[in-house]
């Protein structure tokens, strides 16, 4: 018998040990369903204690949660992908070689997992400590830098982006602050550079201070600074609630030439890109 079916015996033989090790120090579908019981009820006590029992709440989302009830949730009513759109149709439009800016991070789920693992290089923005400190300790990727900064006032970590993402948020702006963040927003994007983003439609959350009953309402704003306007809405139930949200994704530029080949609608138009 040759050395090499020797060896080859030698680890059939070890196979059924080796198997038998990995049951007993990490378990089979009893402890899966031990610990994914733990881990939902740890992430339903925590939104409990950040949206329900918390006097003040986060103007951030814990994406964490999210993410779980999309995997591990007990039905189908408890998070819908729509969700997490937003994040995909930022990631589409990026390119290996794009510097981002990421306007309003939160927590950083997005940042990490969706804009950094497509780009070159994300600088990711927000106003609130706590956000920042969160996704410092939690969403940390070689290629994001996390800046304290007040989009309003302050200046953007550098002075050109590639792409530049601001998800739900333009409506926590009074209508006058809004329109300062799209004029720098504006001047930030290099020649052939994209703005994405979201916003919800309609009246929803505690903050804010502007409403867009349309897309199209949403378009016009936007078509104040950018020549190209692309637009689309989505309804979906958020999380297991009948609160049904309406929200908008945009697409801007300057410049054609990075545009998505998606049927998008043009702002204030019927018409349809080709």
């Amino acid at each position: 018998m040759t050395a090499d079916r020797q060896g080859k015996n030698s680890r059939q033989r070890l196979r059924p040990l080796k198997q038998a090790k990995e049951r007993l120090l990490w378990g089979g579908r009893i402890r899966e369903q031990l610990l994914v019981w733990l881990l939902r009820h740890h992430y339903k006590s925590q939104f409990r204690r950040l949206w329900q029992l918390n006097r003040t709440k986060p103007h951030f989302s814990y994406h964490r949660l999210a993410w779980f009830l999309f995997g591990f949730g007990a039905n189908r009513n408890e998070m819908h992908p729509y969700h997490l759109f937003r994040a995909f149709y930022a990631t589409e439009v990026l390119q290996p070689t794009d510097v981002v800016l990421d306007i309003g991070c939160g927590d950083g789920f997005f940042t990490k997992h969706f804009l950094a693992s497509q780009c070159a290089q994300v600088d990711a923005i927000d106003i609130d400590p706590a956000a920042i400190r969160i996704a410092a300790q939690t969403n940390q990727r070689a290629n994001i830098r996390y800046h304290l900064v007040d989009a309003t006032s302050d200046p953007f970590p550098r002075p050109g982006y590639d792409v530049i993402v601001w998800n739900g948020a333009i409506g926590h702006f009074s209508a006058n602050t809004a329109e300062t963040v799209l004029e720098k927003i504006r001047a930030a994007l290099t020649t052939d550079g994209l703005f994405v983003g979201s916003e919800s439609l309609g009246r929803e959350g505690h903050d804010h201070l502007q409403l867009f009953e349309s897309a199209a309402d949403l378009g016009a704003l936007l078509q104040r600074q950018f020549a190209n306007v692309w637009t689309k809405a989505l309804q979906y139930r958020v999380f297991n609630t009948q609160f049904v949200r309406n929200e908008a994704y945009w697409r801007c530029a300057n410049s054609t030439a990075r545009l998505s080949d998606l049927d998008w609608v043009r702002a204030n138009s019927s018409e349809r890109k080709n």
